[in-house]
């Protein structure tokens, strides 16, 4: 009755490593498809960072274009003021 214990028990302890190994082979191959996913999704991305990169950089000149006209309006503004206290209160009538 023992020996049969003992088979079974070693049965069992043969069932337990072979489902760790499959677990492990398993892993290791769910380990190579995301690391095929993750070079596939980074080659994928690469175009659209290099034009956001450009579009930035396309934003970042329009912006220091149309800082320099209104520099240039307000440059503009304030030579055309007359320089006195005249114009100090443009609702006084008097």
């Amino acid at each position: 009755m023992s020996d049969l214990f003992l088979g079974l028990i070693a049965l069992a302890v043969l069932v337990m490593a072979a489902i760790q190994v499959a677990v492990v082979i398993i892993a290791m191959r769910l380990a190579r498809r995301l690391d095929r996913l993750a070079d596939r999704l980074e080659q994928d991305i690469r175009p659209i960072i290099a034009s956001l990169q450009s579009l930035t950089t396309d934003a970042a000149r329009v912006t220091a274009a149309f800082r320099a006209i209104l520099a240039i309006f307000r440059g503009q503004r304030k030579e055309s003021r007359p320089a006195g206290d005249e114009e100090d209160d443009p609702l006084f009538i008097g």
